[in-house]
């Protein structure tokens, strides 16, 4: 039977570590120090054989991330504990991290490269990214025109909600091929390169394209109500500072399946580390 450490992280591994002991598994997890004052990590990874580690593993290459903020997860330390008798999982797992996997014939699965995963979790961040454009804003999604950057995973299943909701959905790709699609879908579409022509009507932005999007021209000619929710992975891409100078709405929201459905996130999760495992 295979026991599991659960590392960092947000409430996805609070979650998640419930689950594996319904599911008749022993979990041990390290998410809070004000819980487990005693814990012992050398002890804690000799005693389990799974690692699983956070999503996004780390946000500043030193560390695993925890939204605690846990002082004993510097990761050098923690790879360096490991054994071929481990199995590690984690979200956007590093080459550095992955390659000392390799070298010490570790099994390691990336979250980030499991097709079943990244589909699963779009319907929660764009539950999360309408969320947060409903809260930020002061108009409705109802009727207004609403841009989606990019017609990837993320940018099919956001502007699907949407449209449920009833907005006007324009689509923009740099790829005919997608533009082709979202038009089949029923979906207005925009080259991304020509979106400048009429970006002052929309009342709400959704960006999933990591790259810059929206820099300072384009920012200028926005509706001064725009609400812009970027999904992109981090930096994004919109010139936030300068859109806090304009006095524009613009978020960034990463993580979003672990703020607004952390549970479902993590049954996903668990689903497929046991499918890996079998």
């Amino acid at each position: 039977m295979h026991s599991f450490l659960l590392l960092g992280g947000d409430t996805r591994q609070l979650y998640l570590s419930r689950i594996l002991t319904k599911n008749g598994f022993q979990a041990t997890i390290h998410y809070d120090t004000t819980e487990d004052s005693s814990f012992s990590m050398e002890e804690a990874i000799k005693n389990n054989n799974i690692i699983l580690f956070p999503i996004p593993f780390t946000r500043d290459r030193i560390n695993l991330f925890s939204i605690q903020e846990l002082s004993d997860l510097g990761i050098g330390n923690i790879l360096g504990l490991l054994t071929s008798g481990h199995t590690i999982f984690g979200g956007n797992i590093p080459a550095y991290a992955k390659d000392y996997a390799k070298e010490h014939d570790i099994p390691c699965f990336d979250y980030m490269d499991m097709e079943e995963i990244t589909i699963k979790n779009t319907i929660a961040t764009a539950e999360g990214a309408i969320a947060e454009a409903v809260r930020l804003s002061p108009g409705c999604l109802h009727k207004s025109n609403c841009l989606v950057t990019g017609f990837g995973r993320c940018g099919k299943t956001l502007a699907l909600k949407l449209k449920g909701l009833d907005a006007d959905v324009t689509i923009a790709d740099r790829k005919e091929a997608k533009l082709t699609l979202a038009a089949s879908m029923g979906f207005h579409t925009r080259a991304l390169s020509e979106i400048s022509t009429d970006i002052e009507t929309y009342r709400f932005i959704f960006n999933t394209v990591p790259a810059i999007i929206l820099g300072k021209d384009l920012i200028r000619s926005l509706n001064p109500d725009v609400t812009i929710i970027d999904i992109a992975s981090a930096p994004g891409g919109v010139d936030f500072d300068f859109c806090r100078q304009q006095n524009i709405r613009a978020k960034l929201c990463p993580g979003l399946p672990g703020i607004y459905a952390p549970e479902a996130s993590a049954e996903i999760l668990f689903e497929a580390i046991v499918k890996c495992l079998s």
